[in-house]
């Protein structure tokens, strides 16, 4: 792995412990979607999500702790899931505050106990990928 996406992943992990420690600690990180993410999207699932940034944000932090409990520790590999994901799935699903529609994907992730890791993240026009949930499935 890369010193950069450690770099990244030590950042993200920092976020999250920060986060956690402080109820109003606000806060994010964004960084760009590699190219390798971008390339395999495209070559195995016709999405293009070329010059997307990924948002990672305090309120999302906890509100996987809150729903998702110890998967927040998750957050931290995020790079590494959307480098390694197996599988991108679209959705379509209503806002909680609006109710209006909210393009979404879903990076799967299967590690070697055959466990699932989901990275769920909303699609904006400004071409920004959202964190909104990641949990584990056994």
């Amino acid at each position: 792995m890369s010193s950069e996406i450690e770099k990244l992943e030590a950042d993200i992990c920092k976020l999250v412990e920060l986060s956690l420690c402080d109820k109003t600690y606000c806060a994010q990180i964004s960084f760009f979607l590699s190219q390798k993410t971008i390339d395999k999207a495209w070559k195995h699932f016709f999405i293009d999500i070329r010059d997307y940034t990924c948002v990672i944000h305090s309120d999302e932090i906890r509100h996987i702790k809150k729903e998702h409990h110890d998967d927040v520790y998750l957050v931290c590999k995020i790079p590494y899931y959307l480098e390694k994901f197996v599988k991108l799935e679209r959705s379509i699903v209503p806002d909680r505050k609006t109710g209006k529609p909210v393009t979404s994907l879903i990076f799967i992730k299967r590690n070697e106990n055959n466990s699932v890791k989901m990275v769920k993240t909303n699609l904006s026009r400004e071409k920004v990928v959202r964190l909104k949930t990641l949990f584990e499935v056994v």
